[in-house]
């Protein structure tokens, strides 16, 4: 499973669960109440989706900085059978990028989460 699959299942699975959490809290006794308020959830889901995805991304991006100390160690040992010069390489050049990505993320994520709630605040609106 890629990496980016793995976040929007995790970031689903947590808004899921604030909707059943507020679905809980509502306690519609009419139907009509329940409906109403699983379709302004079903409305607002995106905008949570992205505030989530940029929450998300900054321990992603953390993760991947430990991509250069891996790759100079397989550099080291790549004379030993089952470590390749190649993937030593690819983890180096993607260590090396990954301050940059994480500085990148970091910055962006109050960007994303404020923009992916008022899409939320707007799903519910509409």
């Amino acid at each position: 499973m890629s990496g980016n699959r793995r976040v929007g299942i995790r970031v689903r699975r947590a808004v899921l669960l604030v909707a059943m959490l507020a679905v809980r809290e509502l306690a519609a006794s009419d139907p009509g109440t329940a409906l109403e308020a699983a379709a302004l959830a079903k409305g607002s889901l995106p905008g949570l989706i992205r505030a989530g995805q940029g929450v998300v991304e900054v321990p992603r991006q953390v993760g991947q900085c430990l991509r250069l100390p891996l790759g100079v160690v397989e550099l080291l040992f790549s004379p030993l059978p089952g470590v390749t010069v190649s993937e030593g390489l690819k983890d180096t050049g993607k260590g090396v990028v990954a301050p940059f990505k994480l500085v990148i993320a970091v910055l962006e994520m109050p960007f994303e989460v404020l923009g992916g709630l008022g899409d939320a605040a707007t799903g519910l609106v509409e």
